[in-house]
């Protein structure tokens, strides 16, 4: 059970999500925009506990559910199924490494299981921009590992980039009016360390053009 906010935490709202101190979350004064390739001063220090309370709501828009919709949802591939429970979605941080954690569910596991979903990224020293190498196999049951490694790994590694995008676009706006993004992510023990930054003009052509 999580412990009440203390003397001096500022419980907040971000990205629609309440987390339980927002003094982490430093956006740009509303005077400053920055220019093509500029970093914001101080990266986003996310503590992990916020970071997982905020990519609850991350998988489930990556997926597609509604607000209101089931906390579960049922992958499919074929005529085989398996059940993912989003509100069990957990997370770890340690210097390099982040863990995304799935409670997942299917006819050979009756009382469920958990899957394991580690990402090799930069460290606070040594930044590896948005680099998020990922295992072959995931750690959990065979009987999920075997047939869904793959797609429970993209849908962790999607999350975590749109939880990225999310918390920077909302840190600021570039001097052209676009939402700043993800210059690199890192990890350090139970805190993920996000550099929002405006785009180089390269990246906003293209993306123009798309």
């Amino acid at each position: 059970m999580d412990e009440p906010a203390g003397k001096g935490v500022r419980p907040r709202e971000i990205l629609g999500v309440a987390v339980r101190d927002s003094s982490w979350f430093r956006p740009l004064e509303h005077h400053v925009y920055l220019s093509a390739g500029t970093r914001t001063p101080n990266p986003l220090r996310v503590p992990v506990g916020d970071a997982q309370l905020l990519l609850y709501k991350m998988v489930r828009e990556v997926i597609g559910l509604p607000r209101d919709a089931s906390p579960d949802v049922v992958l499919t591939a074929g005529r085989a199924e398996i059940l993912v429970h989003t509100r069990g979605i957990g997370l770890n941080a340690t210097p390099g490494v982040i863990t995304v954690g799935l409670a997942v569910g299917c006819d050979q596991l009756p009382d469920g299981g958990s899957v394991q979903i580690p990402f090799a990224v930069g460290t606070e020293d040594k930044p590896a921009g948005l680099v998020m190498a990922a295992f072959d196999r995931p750690s959990g049951p065979s009987a999920v590992i075997d047939g869904w490694a793959e797609s429970l790994t993209a849908l962790a590694w999607s999350a975590i980039v749109h939880l990225a995008q999310s918390l920077c676009a909302a840190a600021g706006e570039d001097a052209t009016g676009n939402p700043l993004v993800p210059g690199y992510l890192s990890a350090m023990r139970d805190v993920l360390i996000l550099q929002p930054m405006a785009a180089h003009a390269a990246a906003r052509t293209l993306k123009g053009r798309s």
